[in-house]
């Protein structure tokens, strides 16, 4: 099959949404130095689905949608009978892969990839099993756990259980892990809705608003560690690119949605991490077992912990996979790749390939 068009869908309806604008802007940019013709489809915060054809610079800073919604104005109706005719009417134009620049809710948790699924389109990244699993941070645990990949301590809170008695919940994660701690919903990605306590009001206070971002919130020790990323890709036989690492600024308490994105000083991405060879090959074997253990395909960024302990030997703990990473200018993945030697039109065409080679190798025969 000859890669042509690839149709672009940004935004969602996830507080990931203006990440996901930023990732688009620079995979468009890949996509046409790759000599490829490119559908863009956004998706506004209200959930509305809008062909865009106007220009790239309109995407990052959210003008896009409204030229496209002005376009619209103009285009007939059509009879949507099949999700494939949903994808195809917005350009009138079946494209040869989807590559989804989305992220968090409805956009990597396996239900975006399930509509796609349905529509028989190749679809760049992690299927919908992978996905979902990927999304769920504490289903995620149980896999990794069940593939011997080193975890941190942790404990897993439902909402219901923090509206009930937030002061019990709170002397028992103090009881089984301490302070300070660190609070996150399972179902969730940058960072967004993450807390640190120290102490147990601050403790009380943060169950009850990481509660509000999903019905089920992961508490875990907090360690005192570099951040460690690697890069993933491919479907049978994944490739794991040069390590990188995020080095926080001293002024920044830790890694969250506002030192990722929105301060210039807050962080900043090293391609090669600075690691011992025997080390960095163990941060490689454990991210390639991570990414076969969950079923990913495609692409996807492996996130460590590396403990500090002075004298002490280093430990390595997983913390997550993120089956659809960012692709921002200053994200981890593409950098981690043009480190590698792959620049970006060669990884966006090459993740476009996996999405079509992968589609053929789980084609079957259907029982009529």
């Amino acid at each position: 099959m000859a890669l042509k068009t690839v149709l672009v869908l940004f935004g969602g309806v996830s507080t990931e949404h203006l990440i996901s604008l930023r990732s688009a802007f620079n995979i468009i940019g890949g996509l046409r130095r790759a000599g490829l013709a490119v559908q863009a489809v956004g998706i506004a915060k209200n959930g509305d689905w809008l062909a865009y054809e106007g220009a790239d610079e309109a995407i990052p800073d959210g003008t896009w949608e409204t030229i496209a919604r002005e376009q619209a104005k103009s285009r007939p109706a059509y009879a949507v009978r099949s999700p494939r005719e949903f994808i195809t009417q917005f350009h009138g134009q079946t494209p040869d892969v989807v590559f989804p620049a989305v992220h968090g809710i409805n956009s990597e948790d396996g239900t975006l990839q399930g509509l796609l699924e349905l529509s028989g389109l190749p679809y760049v990244g992690c299927g919908v099993l992978a996905s979902a699993a990927g999304m769920d941070k504490l289903h995620a645990k149980t896999i990794f756990k069940a593939a011997r990949i080193p975890q941190c301590r942790y404990l897993a809170v439902t909402r219901a259980e923090i509206q009930r008695n937030p002061e019990a919940v709170a002397t028992r994660v103090a009881a089984k892990l301490g302070y300070p701690c660190f609070l996150k919903p399972s179902n969730g990605g940058s960072s967004v809705g993450t807390k640190r306590a120290d102490q147990y009001q601050t403790l009380v206070d943060a169950l009850k608003e990481v509660s509000a971002f999903d019905n089920v919130v992961i508490i875990e020790e907090f360690l005192v560690a570099r951040e460690i990323e690697v890069a993933v890709m491919g479907n049978e036989r994944p490739k794991a690119a040069l390590i990188g690492e995020v080095q926080t600024n001293e002024a920044v308490e830790y890694y969250d949605y506002e030192a990722k994105y929105f301060k210039a000083d807050g962080a900043q991405v090293s391609v090669p991490a600075n690691l011992p060879p025997e080390m960095a090959a163990k941060v490689r074997r454990l991210a390639l077992r991570a990414y076969k253990s969950l079923g990913c395909r495609g692409l996807s960024r492996v996130d460590f912990f590396l403990t500090m302990k002075g004298t002490a030997p280093d430990q390595l703990y997983l913390n997550e996979v993120n089956t659809l990473p960012g692709f921002t200018p200053i994200s981890i993945f593409p950098k981690a790749f043009a480190a590698s030697g792959v620049n970006l039109e060669e990884l966006v065409k090459k993740l476009c390939q996996y999405a079509i080679a992968e589609k053929k190798a789980r084609s079957r025969q259907e029982l009529i």
